[in-house]
């Protein structure tokens, strides 16, 4: 991979729904040069085009889960992973390597579906399951996608909008945001044909889905290992919740990609996402810290991201 492909991804973590004919302007090459290349990243690289939705403005809440097997084989294993991959409320999954064995997101409307969705997931288990852990809202959370490509995190004032009419959203534009979460880059006159509608109709309506901040950006999902890097997880216990200092910290340290601070978790309270090359790294990130905010942080505990299986929007949520 070169300057101009990790150009290319940088604009497209920022937004895959870019046309062709101005990302190719901004990387300073041809269209055909430009769809050359993207092409080639969707087979190397790329493992997803995928749009960012609120899923909170559709009604649901996310909940993190880590469980713990005893006395399972491999092949047990990969028979339980399927069966959350395919989930119906489930939105990310990863094999991990630490104290737990898998960890998931799920989307639920209210405690008594969440419930459900749960007691679901142990009896599935319940032969090889230690232990299951359920983390909560979260409080607070921001990602950084393109720091890997060199591009440094800059914390934006945003604009005092006008207060926008409030947009209700009927079946048709959840057949729109279905299709998108899966594929970003789709052309209007595509969806006009798969949903039966003129392109501009579409338009129009995924304008508004973006004005009201249902559909809050585009972006891609990277397979990091094929650019030779592990993704780890750290697990934080803290004394003060939120903490200015400590976000502004992880805003700006190169190899951070994401923080999630959860609310009234007994075990942890922040997890933070770190892209490293090796573990001399790891090692430096965690003096780093200890050094900046040793007083009022623990180390809970450490994993790797295996392989993320699974990072798309369960079909639940466009029923």
């Amino acid at each position: 991979m070169d300057k101009k492909d990790e150009k290319i991804l940088k604009e497209l973590l920022l937004n895959s729904r870019e046309s062709t004919n101005k990302l190719a302007k901004k990387v300073n090459i041809s269209r055909e040069v430009a769809n050359y290349r993207i092409n080639k990243l969707k087979y190397t690289f790329i493992k997803d085009f995928t749009t960012l939705i609120d899923f909170k403005k559709l009604g649901y809440k996310k909940y993190g889960c880590f469980i713990q097997f005893k006395g399972i084989s491999l092949e047990q294993e990969e028979i339980i992973i399927k069966y959350l991959i395919n989930h119906n409320s489930i939105m990310y999954l990863s094999p991990i390597i630490g104290k737990w064995n898998v960890a998931f997101d799920i989307l639920a409307k209210n405690e008594k579906e969440l419930k459900d969705i749960t007691n679901d997931i142990t009896e599935k288990c319940k032969k090889y399951l230690d232990k299951f852990i359920l983390t909560g809202t979260g409080m607070h959370e921001e990602n950084f996608p393109t720091k890997f490509v060199g591009e440094e995190y800059k914390l934006t004032k945003l604009k005092k909008q006008k207060k926008q009419k409030e947009y209700t959203i009927d079946e048709m534009d959840k057949k729109i945001i279905k299709i998108l979460s899966n594929d970003s880059r789709i052309s209007y006159v595509e969806l006009a044909k798969k949903l039966n509608l003129t392109p501009n109709s579409i338009k129009y309506r995924i304008k508004n889905l973006e004005k009201s901040k249902i559909i809050l950006g585009y972006t891609i999902s990277i397979d990091f290992k094929k650019l030779g890097y592990e993704v780890y997880n750290l697990q934080l216990k803290l004394d003060i919740l939120e903490n200015k200092k400590l976000y502004s910290f992880l805003r700006q340290h190169p190899k951070v990609i994401y923080y999630y601070n959860y609310l009234g978790h007994e075990n942890w309270d922040l997890d933070i996402g770190l892209i490293i090359s090796n573990s001399l790294e790891l090692r430096k990130f965690i003096i780093d810290i200890r050094k900046n905010f040793g007083e009022i942080i623990k180390l809970y505990d450490i994993y790797i991201l295996t392989e993320i299986f699974k990072n798309y929007y369960p079909k639940n949520i466009f029923k």
